[in-house]
């Protein structure tokens, strides 16, 4: 049988038009909140009378003289890799959750959950920079399935791809989340694990790439101090023998989910990046102290960081 490797970030040219190969036979793709309890009804997200998702509100943006603006980061000496990286959750920021779930012709059906924040000045941006992650995971999976239903790999039985996202930071300013989950590919022995990212500026809505956390210039090693750690971690957590190390060479594709949480950087790989299939999606957190010397602490994720 085929080995199926859904990728993190698929062509949308590629996706949209295999979308359009199944899209005839789809079934309702919901779209809706929940709250505290089930009976909750938000305005943040609603469904049509086409069952399509609507984001109802405006966006809002607060004027650039109000965020924060630290002059040097504050490193606390006694944060370590092996706390546990959610302690950072813990700002004001009033989250629900969206699903985004349905079926993709008689190939399969999928469940995601993704984080929707109320009672910000920008809702509709942050909303839409949450969903959007969970949208590109769905489109990836429908673009897979697409071209296994036309081809000499056709699977034998419906495919399944369940996920959530996971709010890992929150200090008012930064929302880091966490979108991992599942894929139970027809007929498949083992099920896939996959991973995503997303930080947003809670003023504006704005995705921050994590470069920016970092310095920059023809000097900027940030990659290497960060690959180094990493590979340390992660020989501390799995052992030498299970960790790959081609996976970890300091190249932009092999850190692509890197994540602000309180006690440090938080790592997440793909499955099969640096170990075997069976550690899943291994993550670790490189601590601030770590990195102090390649955090710039002036840049718009410094300065949101040290604000909280």
């Amino acid at each position: 049988m085929k080995v199926l490797f859904f990728p993190r970030v698929r062509s949308f040219g590629v996706a949209l038009l295999a979308l359009s190969v199944v899209s005839s036979c789809a079934g309702y793709d919901g779209r809706v909140l929940q709250g505290g309890v089930p009976s909750d009804t938000l305005d943040v997200l609603v469904v049509d009378q086409g069952g399509a998702g609507v984001q109802a509100g405006a966006a809002g943006v607060v004027p650039a003289s109000t965020k924060p603006n630290v002059p040097e980061v504050t490193i606390e000496e006694g944060l370590k890799g092996e706390m546990d990286w959610s302690v950072g959750v813990g700002g004001s920021t009033k989250v629900e959750v969206g699903v985004l779930s349905g079926e993709v012709a008689a190939a399969g059906s999928y469940e995601l959950s993704y984080p929707q924040v109320t009672e910000t000045a920008a809702d509709f941006a942050i909303n839409g920079a949450l969903q959007a992650v969970a949208d590109r995971v769905y489109l990836g999976f429908a673009g897979e399935l697409a071209e296994l239903m036309g081809g000499e790999d056709a699977l034998s039985e419906p495919s399944r791809l369940l996920g959530d996202g996971e709010v890992v930071f929150d200090n008012d300013f930064l929302l880091s989340v966490l979108f991992k989950g599942t894929i139970s590919w027809g007929g498949a022995a083992s099920q896939q694990a996959w991973a995503e990212s997303v930080m947003v500026d809670l003023s504006d809505g704005r995705v921050l790439p994590v470069v920016e956390l970092f310095t920059g210039g023809p000097a900027d090693n940030w990659l290497e101090v960060v690959a180094e750690r990493s590979h340390e971690l992660l020989v501390e957590d799995l052992g030498a023998e299970m960790v790959w190390d081609e996976g970890l060479m300091p190249v932009a594709e092999n850190f692509a989910n890197l994540l602000v949480t309180r006690p440090g950087l938080l790592v997440i790989f793909d499955q099969y990046q640096v170990a075997a299939g069976v550690a899943g999606t291994p993550a670790v957190v490189v601590p601030w102290i770590d990195l102090v010397t390649v955090i710039n602490p002036q840049s718009s994720i410094g300065r949101l960081v040290v604000a909280g």
